[in-house]
């Protein structure tokens, strides 16, 4: 859901060699798509999601955004910017704070670290707001209780429990250990 590549072609309409440092989510192909056809959106209520079209033009696009992903693993979100990547799971009541610009592999969770008080909370609320704006109640699962693994099986079950005792027995068998 995340740190995945976009590579874009059309020869003699959009710049070669072009590298884009900023983040993009999936919620901006649409926007992009019809601001590149010239388009205007016919939905009945705001999208998510930028037009990024004046970057297949050799422009630029303003300042960076964050990047939002949002129910992708049961009741957990993520906002992402260049520098930090803070994550919600709602069901276990924690959070993950990482500094990507210090630490790129995820190491350390900042989450409870008082000195990141601020950018935690600023960007719970960033998150928040996103949700209130665009999550369907319909379909939002910030309140179920499927988590990770493809969803299977609920907290505590069974179910739950076997793919990761699955996946503790390859890695023994494999490792030797």
């Amino acid at each position: 859901a995340v740190k995945v590549p976009s590579l874009i072609s059309r020869p003699g309409h959009v710049p070669q060699g072009l590298i884009c440092e900023h983040l993009l989510s999936q919620y901006d192909y649409a926007p992009t798509l019809l601001g590149y056809l010239g388009v205007d959106p016919a939905w009945d209520r705001p999208l998510p999601g930028r037009d990024f079209s004046a970057l297949l033009r050799g422009a630029g696009i303003g300042p960076e955004n964050s990047v939002f992903v949002v129910d992708e693993y049961g009741p957990t979100r993520m906002v992402r910017e260049s520098r930090w990547k803070f994550i919600h799971h709602y069901q276990l009541g924690e959070s993950e704070l990482y500094d990507l610009l210090n630490d790129p592999g995820e190491q350390m969770n900042l989450a409870d670290s008082p000195a990141h008080a601020g950018v935690r909370a600023r960007l719970r609320a960033d998150l928040e707001t996103w949700c209130e704006r665009y999550v369907d109640p319909r379909m939002d699962a910030k309140g179920s209780a499927n988590v990770g693994r493809g969803q299977i099986g609920l907290v505590g079950s069974e179910e739950y429990a076997k793919p990761f005792e699955d996946d503790l027995r390859m890695w023994w068998d494999v490792s030797g250990s």
